[in-house]
């Protein structure tokens, strides 16, 4: 059973692999515990970085183990196995996740990319960086290195990302210098169950901000909240329900066909409000994410810029369902005896 458990993550590796011909090194996560054979394989995720050249890519196969936390100071690529997938059946042979502690991109990590990941903590601490497909189960702070304080970014991509935290998990964290703004940023495609802040309130120093398509706040109602500058705003879902609309501050926004569960964006421009997040979702017994897929009926569905579904599953690059990375992934392994051999048939998919 160990051999054919080993076989299966090679098996799992060669799928997700098979999708570059570049010349990057592939480097290699486990900590099963099992005996794995070959080069360039290792227990945490800051010692594959550590070994890496700019521009490798590090895969973290599943396991039931976190590979650490990360300062990342290199350009990688580093691609995990999904999450939710106990509850999505069908997408993934192996249902364990790959987690890691609280990540950090720091200097000289300009073009990293990180996705398909279970993450205990985000802060972005250099420019160009993509997080994408990946959940994110505390704070995530972009322009932000713990070791430094505020940093200036530019060009950052957080996009259908599962996002949970304490009090508004996403939050911009702009210093009061021109050299600490932060710019260029898109926040698309997310379930954000709590909201998106500015954590310093040094508002000016946002610039050209895109927020859209993403959900924010929770099932019930009764968490989600926006506070941000210099932002366009549009095809999002606020699910509060209490108050009139203390849970969005508009300050130098543009902000249009999005829906709120109070009063938050009023009805102008596309806008709708007071609308419960039970007349939107499926929820119910739909999985963890899945439940925050519209309705029957939905107000949100056809509601947003040039008709578009609002909320994270609209848009033209709409939130994917457990964060299965866009490489190639086993998602059926069959086996049978027949006399000596053992034959087994694979089935793969792509995950653009």
């Amino acid at each position: 059973m160990k051999n054919l458990s080993t076989s299966l993550l090679l098996l799992l590796l060669i799928a997700a692999t098979a999708f570059s011909a570049q010349a990057q090194t592939i480097r290699r996560c486990n900590n099963s515990g099992l005996t794995i054979a070959g080069v360039n394989i290792y227990t945490t995720l800051q010692a594959a970085h550590d070994a890496a050249s700019a521009n490798d890519i590090i895969y973290l196969e599943p396991t039931s183990n976190s590979y650490g936390p990360l300062i990342c100071v290199r350009p990688l690529t580093i691609i995990g196995n999904g999450y939710f997938l106990n509850e999505n059946p069908g997408l993934q042979l192996a249902l364990q996740t790959s987690e890691t502690g609280t990540v950090t991109f720091a200097n000289g990590s300009a073009g990293s990319r990180i996705t398909g990941c279970v993450i205990a903590g985000m802060n972005i601490g250099a420019s160009n960086i993509t997080v994408e497909r990946n959940q994110i189960t505390s704070t995530f702070y972009i322009g932000y290195n713990p070791a430094i304080g505020s940093v200036g970014v530019s060009n950052v991509l957080v996009r259908q990302n599962y996002i949970t935290g304490g009090g508004n998990p996403l939050f911009f964290f702009p210093g009061s210098t021109a050299a600490t703004a932060i710019n260029n940023v898109i926040v698309n495609g997310n379930i954000i169950t709590t909201g998106i802040s500015t954590a310093t309130g040094n508002y000016t120093r946002l610039g050209s901000i895109l927020i859209s398509n993403n959900v924010l706040g929770n099932l019930a109602g009764t968490s989600g909240g926006l506070d941000v500058d210099n932002a366009v705003i549009k095809n999002n879902i606020l699910t509060p329900t209490s108050g009139t609309g203390n849970n969005f501050t508009p300050r130098s926004n543009a902000f249009s066909n999005n829906i709120s569960g109070n009063a938050a964006f009023g009805t102008a421009n596309g806008n709708q409000q007071n609308i419960a997040p039970s007349a939107i979702f499926v929820g119910g017994t739909a999985s963890t994410d899945g439940a925050f897929q519209l309705r029957t009926g939905s107000p949100a569905i056809g509601t947003g810029e040039s008709g578009v579904d609002v909320g994270a599953f609209g848009g033209t690059i709409p939130y994917r369902i457990a964060g299965i990375p866009n490489v190639p992934s086993i998602y059926q392994f069959n086996q049978s005896v027949s006399g000596n051999s053992l034959n087994g048939t694979i089935s793969t998919r792509s995950n653009n």
